[in-house]
């Protein structure tokens, strides 16, 4: 390795490994869509039934109560369906989101590689570069899996709930990815003026 580029290595690895992890999601998505579409209704189903098929109906003493759960299941199951490409609105969603993991693994995982060969080549102590370099490819690696993850809850949970279920793993993410961006953009801009001065 050229020693310009062995203190942004880190950032390289993972940048790569993001881009890698990117390309076999795609394919593993493509490969598994049928199988993926199953357990999203399958987690769906259930946490529905858990949520309102599994309590036990209130009886009125008048041996009614069996007829309301199937009356208050049924409900439910139409408030579950939905129109989308899958027949259902959150299984829908569920396959952009997982989508995106993928998409946010490439360009994260490009950004952390250009951010990274970029910082070598400026005027920054070695183990800010490291840092920044570090920021991007952990943030930029950890930020696709938080799309992933709110993918697959997304039936159990809802589309709000999985969101709020991956917060910190966003919030943690983001600002890795941010602090990288601003020290680079720091450093960047004061190599220009310099030059310019």
């Amino acid at each position: 390795m050229q020693p310009p580029l062995k203190p942004v290595s880190i950032g390289l690895f993972l940048g790569m490994c993001a881009v890698l992890f990117g390309i076999f999601w795609a394919m593993y998505l493509t490969v598994k869509h049928e199988r993926i579409h199953v357990y999203l209704e399958e987690r769906g189903v259930a946490a529905l039934e858990e949520k309102f098929v599994i309590a036990p109906p209130a009886d009125d003493g008048h041996g009614h109560g069996s007829g309301a759960k199937t009356s208050e299941s049924h409900e439910v199951g139409s408030m579950y369906g939905g129109t989308g490409r899958h027949g259902d609105g959150l299984i829908d969603e569920a396959h952009k989101r997982l989508t995106r993991g993928h998409i946010h693994a490439m360009g994260l995982g490009i950004l952390s590689i250009t951010l990274s060969v970029t910082l070598s080549f400026l005027n920054v102590p070695a183990r800010m570069k490291t840092v920044a370099s570090a920021c991007m490819g952990v943030g930029g690696l950890f930020y696709p899996f938080a799309w992933i993850i709110m993918g697959y809850r997304t039936t159990a949970l809802g589309a709000e709930g999985a969101a709020k279920s991956v917060l910190p793993i966003v919030a943690f993410s983001v600002f890795l990815v941010f602090a990288a961006i601003l020290l680079t953009l720091v450093y960047l801009i004061k190599g220009l003026t310099k030059k310019m001065s």
